[in-house]
């Protein structure tokens, strides 16, 4: 037999064999299995991190966007009662039976 060519273990269902694995083989798999925890944990702190910071740079941007909106609507509103133009009022008809 040519020692060059592979040897094909296979099982009687047709799968190839494994060795068995030895005490090296079950730490690193320990070690992988935490390191996948710890970089999972990592994933989502850094998620966090970036919402909050995103929160952050936003929030300043929608409160100065709310006061120019809401300056602008007491603007017209004051300029209209100037005019003499009757505000309008939406008023809504609650029918309870």
């Amino acid at each position: 037999m040519d020692p060059k060519r592979p040897t094909l273990d296979l099982t009687p269902e047709g799968e190839f064999r494994q060795p068995a694995p030895t005490r090296m083989d079950r730490v690193l798999g320990m070690v992988l299995r935490y390191a996948l925890i710890a970089a999972g944990v990592s994933v989502l702190a850094v998620l966090a991190v970036v919402s909050v910071v995103a929160l952050a740079l936003l929030l300043p941007i929608l409160i100065a966007a709310a006061v120019v909106g809401g300056g602008i609507l007491w603007w017209r509103l004051r300029k209209l009662k100037q005019s003499g133009v009757i505000q309008t009022r939406i008023v809504t008809f609650r029918t309870d039976r």
